[in-house]
């Protein structure tokens, strides 16, 4: 019901492709149910919603009910009460909306698609846009001596022509294709990892299961 016009809510039903389905189901496998653990940056965390992203995202009134979309429990703010109340179906329409359409994951070729989609879950859509770059630039200058210069992407996340020219190339290069192409990936994820337990220390507990984490990326189906 909405508070404003006392009409009834519109009945919204959203369609998920079997790709995306199974990327979700993939990537619950990671995130769990309800944490709260202090040296989680992100805050209380519910199905890998963290309170942080749920504030942002959630300030929005789309339905323009007077209310914050994600104040889950309609008491005028967002908190840890909210993320308890989040359900699976919740989770996955925010994924869906938050990362999986604004990384085009569903056009980029399997398994790519979805190891961008758990990366930019963990990090950021701009995370896992760069380590695509990166894993792009470090096997085109694996070759470089057998198939001739190229210039290299710059590491900016943004994902234009130029770096789908040469993500192209890599995949069809006979001596790399997409196994050099997802073991690069993993191996630029496992090199952020370690960045961050380098540079925060409080966060060096978390490193083997990402380093877990990585090595999944693209595996028998794992996003």
């Amino acid at each position: 019901m909405n508070a404003k016009t006392g009409e009834p809510d519109a009945i919204v039903v959203t369609a998920y492709s079997p790709r995306y389905d199974a990327a979700f189901r993939e990537l619950m496998k990671a995130e769990g149910g309800h944490v709260n653990d202090p040296a989680d940056r992100g805050g209380e965390t519910q199905y890998g919603i963290s309170l942080r992203f749920l504030k942002a995202e959630g300030a929005l009134d789309a339905d323009g009910d007077g209310l914050a979309d994600y104040d889950l429990d309609m008491d005028g703010d967002i908190d840890g009460a909210d993320i308890r109340l989040l359900t699976p179906g919740v989770a996955k329409a925010l994924y869906h909306q938050c990362f999986w359409r604004p990384l085009g994951a569903e056009q980029l070729v399997r398994p790519l698609g979805e190891m961008l989609f758990d990366q930019a879950v963990n990090g950021g859509l701009k995370a896992a846009r760069k380590l695509l770059q990166r894993a792009i630039n470090n096997c085109a200058m694996s070759t470089f001596k057998r198939a001739g210069p190229r210039a290299l992407l710059t590491v900016d996340g943004v994902i234009g022509p130029r770096t789908r020219e040469l993500m192209l190339w890599v995949l069809q290069y006979p001596a790399l294709g997409m196994p050099a192409l997802t073991a690069a990936y993993r191996e630029a994820a496992k090199a952020r990892y370690r960045a961050i337990a380098a540079n925060n220390p409080s966060q060096r507990r978390f490193l083997n299961g990402w380093i877990a984490r990585a090595n999944r990326l693209g595996r028998d189906g794992a996003a």
